[in-house]
């Protein structure tokens, strides 16, 4: 990901802006993202020389955007305690080294992830050997907006951040994502067998729609802080 800046008529960085190449994307977009501010998503073949126009042309609601963000995304500040919803724990935390508040983000997202190692496979386990569905192996991720998956060889992927979601909610992810070893798409079949492994799974997916909101600032910010 590249990243660059606009100057304004006196030769000032008016702000600065990233870069982003997606092969998917059909068109040139702009996107304010949390923390680390725009971002400019073009498809491969979108000549660079042209984005300085695209940003000229929208300012007034890229400004307006960024003024928003910074204020609803100002730094987190670090935690003195992590609470697991998942297990109900709580976790003192050691001094930070304040000079480096990016190396204790890091620090902290690594703690999460190997407690994230801790649990969750034993968990997967145990919801597999409940409702007889098998899987070939797991694999532990930190993703923005997805709580897990499922490939067609049976690898089945939870996101770290169901550390932060209630143990129920948390297994009902996991039912879902086995019965995909069943039926790879969302047809009746397999809303019927979900059903029939947890017969409250809407109230779950609800429960998951709003999960972000429990999820701490500083590990928001962390991601951010990704390429």
């Amino acid at each position: 990901m590249a990243s660059d800046f606009i100057i304004d008529e006196q030769g000032n960085a008016r702000f600065d802006y990233a870069i982003r190449v997606s092969r998917k994307a059909r068109y040139a977009k702009l996107l304010i993202k949390p923390y680390t501010g725009l971002e400019v998503v073009i498809p491969t073949r979108f000549p660079k020389k042209a984005i300085p126009g695209l940003i000229k042309q929208h300012t007034a609601w890229i400004e307006r955007q960024l003024r928003k963000h910074q204020t609803q995304y100002a730094i987190p500040e670090l935690p003195q305690e992590i609470f697991l919803a998942i297990d109900q724990s709580t976790t003192r935390l050691d001094d930070f080294d304040s000079a480096d508040f990016d190396a204790n983000i890091h620090g902290l997202r690594q703690w999460v992830r190997n407690r994230a190692w801790v649990i969750l496979p034993g968990m997967l386990d145990r919801v597999s050997l409940s409702c007889g569905l098998d899987f070939q192996k797991v694999s532990i991720r930190s993703q923005k907006t997805r709580w897990g998956s499922c490939s067609s060889r049976g690898t089945i992927s939870l996101n770290d951040q169901l550390l932060f979601v209630p143990a129920a909610t948390a297994e009902y992810l996991m039912i879902h994502e086995l019965c995909h070893t069943r039926h790879m798409n969302h047809s009746t079949k397999f809303w019927a067998l979900v059903e029939s492994h947890c017969a409250d799974f809407r109230y779950h997916e609800s429960v998951l729609n709003r999960a972000r909101e429990h999820v701490p600032e500083w590990f928001q910010y962390s991601l951010s802080l990704r390429t």
